[in-house]
């Protein structure tokens, strides 16, 4: 997997003199700790017989971490309160961890955000990250009861921490054939449990939310005042973007990651009534400069299709760093199959008559450069046989087309419809487009 450059340290009104610093380090970069102080705790006077004592204090109280991104060593004790307040050591993480600390925490061990442990803040560093742990998700009805050892995984089965001690969790994620782990929310993000560390398992399934998703599909976008003009409907104008985005917040909609599509695909989640997914394919240079602000401002999530082999179209450009801290997901366009190859078939990409073994290579190549990705869209759209084979054999776990609809689940994972959006269209049309 392509090694990320961890070289950001701050939220947005910061990141010009990161991108400077992205620029300029190449062999390494320094981490900042808090550094701990003392005070010197005063007495009442004493007798001259008697030598003035005082006592030199660790400081105990590392609130300066509240509400912000931290960073974890692998190994970190993770701990929780009992009854009485009183500190129990309840596991280890397993890995580095980029953790969201609670807005309200103080004192020496600081509750993580959105779940019951603690860490250490002696144990806690700025992080040089900033993308919020997200779950929209929404509670099955489920709960289970976890043996008194088990392990937090992330979906694609690295380990997050070895836990020693029984704990209760809201199920977000049923285990399913394909995946036999319970969801659980842990520090914000959706978090795995297999199911044969859960001691018991209570409640009732309730389905509920949406049935079916609408998939929005992207390509360019332009600025009318910056002097840009649309070159066909593929085009997208920064303002009519703004519109439709506007339109989507104020009447409720929630944008789900891939993660969340495929757990709703797979019958195992439940998700909002008014859930949508924004794809952009191609990871043209116009993304970064017109759509990025616009959806970083309505703090929605993204998913954005790269052509991984073209040059710079990696988490190793500072743009798609950027742009992924912030939101937008990086999922693979293939890597070099996005071009010609197979005269007469389609729209003549290479994926449809590529040599199989040459197209799970690309493939596995380009999820691996789009940073561990797992959702595939088709070059130019086109699908048949050998093309779904590869993908299969890849590893794939979903693939999009150009087809049109929404998606449901049932459907064939690896044949998955979206909605284009026209641009130039008008916002009725992307109303109606959503099927509202």
């Amino acid at each position: 997997m392509t090694t990320m450059l961890w070289m950001l340290t701050s939220r947005k009104d910061t990141k010009t003199a990161y991108r400077r610093q992205f620029l300029g380090v190449i062999l390494g970069i320094c981490l900042i700790t808090a550094s701990s102080c003392s005070v010197q705790e005063e007495h009442e006077p004493v007798p001259e017989s008697t030598p003035e004592v005082t006592e030199t204090i660790p400081a105990e109280d590392y609130r300066i971490f509240a509400g912000k991104k931290v960073h974890l060593g692998m190994g970190t004790v993770l701990w929780t309160a009992d009854a009485g307040g009183n500190m129990l050591q309840a596991g280890t993480l397993t890995q580095d961890y980029e953790a969201d600390i609670r807005q309200d925490a103080s004192g020496k061990y600081l509750a993580l955000a959105d779940c019951s442990f603690f860490a250490d803040g002696a144990e806690m560093t700025d992080s040089l990250r900033w993308m919020q742990h997200r779950c929209e998700l929404t509670p099955n009805g489920h709960t289970v009861t976890t043996d008194g050892t088990y392990h937090l995984q992330e979906r694609d089965g690295r380990e997050i921490a070895l836990i020693t001690h029984t704990d209760t969790y809201d199920v977000y994620a049923e285990p399913c054939a394909d995946d036999p782990r319970y969801g659980i929310r842990f520090n914000g993000q959706l978090a795995y449990i297999p199911e044969a560390e859960i001691a018991s398992v209570s409640g009732e399934v309730r389905k509920q939310g949406a049935e079916k998703l609408p998939v929005l599909m992207y390509h360019f976008f332009y600025s009318e005042a910056d002097g840009g003009t649309r070159k066909d409907t593929n085009h997208v104008e920064a303002g009519e973007l703004d519109e439709q985005l506007d339109w989507l917040e104020q009447n409720g909609y929630t944008t789900l990651s891939m993660e969340e599509v495929l757990c709703f695909m797979q019958g195992r989640s439940n998700i909002p009534e008014k859930s949508i997914v924004i794809t952009i394919d191609d990871g043209d240079p116009t993304v970064h400069q017109y759509a990025y602000p616009v959806i970083r401002e309505h703090n929605m999530h993204a998913v954005l299709f790269l052509i991984t082999g073209w040059a710079g179209q990696s988490p190793q450009n500072y743009d798609f760093w950027e742009m992924r801290e912030d939101g937008l997901e990086l999922q693979s366009h293939g890597f070099l199959t996005h071009q010609g190859g197979c005269p007469g078939m389609g729209h003549g990409g290479r994926l449809l008559c590529m040599d199989h073994d040459e197209g799970v290579a690309d493939t596995r190549m380009s999820f691996d450069t789009a940073d561990g990705g797992f959702v595939y869209c088709y070059p130019f759209g086109d699908y048949n046989e050998n093309a779904r084979g590869i993908l299969r054999d890849a590893g794939t776990e979903m693939a999009f087309t150009t087809d049109s609809g929404m998606i449901r689940p049932g459907m064939d994972l690896l044949a998955l419809p979206r909605i284009r959006v026209t641009g130039g269209a008008g916002l009725q049309r992307f109303i109606q487009s959503i099927g509202q």
